[in-house]
């Protein structure tokens, strides 16, 4: 076969099963991170054969969520190339020729073997404690009856015929060196009798004629690596180089799953976390520059990233490193960008409540979201996680009716002190700014006699019913005086008798 292109040519692979997950994300972005390093090309492939356990309708979201990533490609699905189809589905006559062509050189034969025999046959290996391999009964079939087998249309199935005794080796780029003897992989099927590829079939003559120089995956393809190096030499064609990624873990130590969180990019895109944290964190998992750096611009991973500097070790997912480290993108990200995203997701939100729930007379949103921005950045991890900031800006709100759980009725009068709040702020409504009202606050707090913090305690029930709030003379700047004495109103009118 022709030599391989000297360029660099990678691929990523899903099967349309479901989300794009953690661990698939981070193989599409070791992937792209290598190519763009080494200025070669990043293609896309679908192997969607598996028809047992394929999902059309997965197709398009894992591609929405490479491409949320900024995870682009050179050629594959939607974009074309030269080496296409790039579904598998859409390639089976090509298979089939390579199938075809392995029958003729006697490296491969048909197995007339029913499903239901060979079932039979591995049940009965395991009842008595044995690893079942492939008796080689069809290929021991005389030509008279293999004839006679395709004459009645009796179905078949092609398998490899692997080699005796022959060590299949290959140097990974994370484990090393690694050897297996053939006598330990059965004659394993390439063809099903439905005339679709198996996974270790397609895989390697789909890789070989797309001319990928480095096949980088997770560990768990470790065990089928020796089953393609059987067609590339079957087939004599060049064979890539191969790079198996460390397995994720959740905190337990255990294999990561839904059990650990989210795991997939849609759940992650729908909790408010931003792409570039995403993408920097999952570089990280399995790589490293050096043992200090944590925050890295896509430009920085591109030219520091190296398969040389993948750990074997297993990269433990940390939510809360993740979370810290989405709170440090939001605060890094300009406001005017932050602003857009915030919009966004409050115009959503409104959209969706019942008209009762809305605030008649509330702040302008592209008004309020410009002042709550700077007062909000460095207070939330997600963006979603800013909705209990700013909601309440827009929409009416609710007061418990254990009114004593709010403030220690011994300590202060409430409603005195409510009463007091609202004669003080009539004497700035007239130029409500933030510095204003806290000076008059403060200067009311040393008239009272009460220490700030309890005066402002009562002040933010009133204003948010709740003891937590966005910082005090902000909000109520972007409330706007009459929302502000509003509120304030409303909440002693509660209290007054209590």
């Amino acid at each position: 076969m022709k030599k391989k292109s000297e360029n660099i040519r990678v691929r990523f692979a899903p099967s349309p099963t479901g989300y794009l997950h953690i661990g698939s994300a981070r193989t599409a972005l070791f992937n792209w991170l290598f190519a763009r390093n080494k200025k070669g090309a990043f293609i896309i492939r679908i192997e969607d054969t598996d028809m047992s356990r394929h999902m059309e309708e997965a197709v398009q979201p894992i591609l929405d969520s490479l491409r949320w990533l900024g995870i682009d490609w050179d050629e594959g699905l939607d974009k074309g190339g030269h080496f296409g189809p790039y579904r598998q589905s859409e390639r089976s006559g090509i298979y089939k020729d390579y199938a075809d062509k392995l029958l003729e050189e006697k490296k491969a034969y048909r197995c007339f073997c029913s499903p239901e025999l060979l079932k039979e046959r591995r049940k009965a290996a395991e009842s008595h404690e044995k690893t079942f391999k492939y008796d080689r009964t069809c290929l021991k079939l005389s030509r008279e009856e293999i004839a006679a087998n395709l004459e009645n249309g009796k179905p078949f199935a092609i398998r490899l015929l692997v080699p005796d005794n022959k060590a299949l080796s290959f140097d990974d780029k994370v484990y090393g060196n690694i050897s297996v003897n053939s006598d330990t992989i059965e004659d394993y099927i390439i063809l099903r009798s439905n005339g679709l590829p198996t996974y270790n079939f397609s895989a390697a003559v789909d890789d070989a004629l797309m001319e990928i120089s480095h096949v980088i995956r997770g560990e768990d393809h470790l065990s089928n690596t020796p089953k393609q190096l059987l067609i590339y030499d079957a087939l004599e064609m060049e064979k890539p180089v191969f790079t198996h990624l460390p397995m994720i873990l959740g905190s337990d130590g255990q294999k990561l799953s839904k059990r650990h969180g989210s795991v997939s990019m849609g759940a992650f895109r729908e909790e408010g976390y931003l792409p570039e944290a995403i993408v920097n964190y999952i570089a990280l998992l399995g790589w490293a520059f050096d043992e200090k750096t944590t925050i890295f611009t896509r430009q920085q991973l591109i030219d520091n990233f190296s398969l040389e500097n993948i750990n074997k070790k297993g990269a433990r997912f940390d939510h809360q490193k993740l979370l810290w480290m989405n709170g440090t993108y939001i605060r890094n990200t300009e406001d005017g960008t932050l602003q857009y995203m915030l919009l966004d997701i409050i115009r959503e939100n409104l959209d969706q409540m019942d008209e009762a729930a809305l605030l008649k007379g509330g702040p302008d949103p592209k008004k309020a979201v410009t002042m709550i921005v700077p007062i909000l950045k460095e207070r939330i991890k997600t963006i979603n996680e800013s909705l209990e900031w700013i909601m309440p800006f827009f929409t009416t709100i609710d007061y418990s009716p254990d009114m004593e759980a709010y403030f220690d009725k011994k300590a202060i009068d409430a409603a005195k002190v409510l009463s007091e709040i609202i004669d003080c702020l009539e004497s700035v409504k007239n130029d409500f700014t933030s510095e204003n009202i806290e000076s008059s606050l403060r200067s009311l707090s040393e008239r009272l006699e009460l220490s700030f913090r309890k005066l402002a305690e009562v002040l933010r029930i009133a204003l948010w019913s709740n003891k937590v709030s966005p910082p005090l003379f902000g909000t109520m700047e972007i409330l706007g005086f009459q929302l502000t004495v509003s509120r304030i109103r409303d909440y002693y009118e509660l209290i007054k008798d209590r």
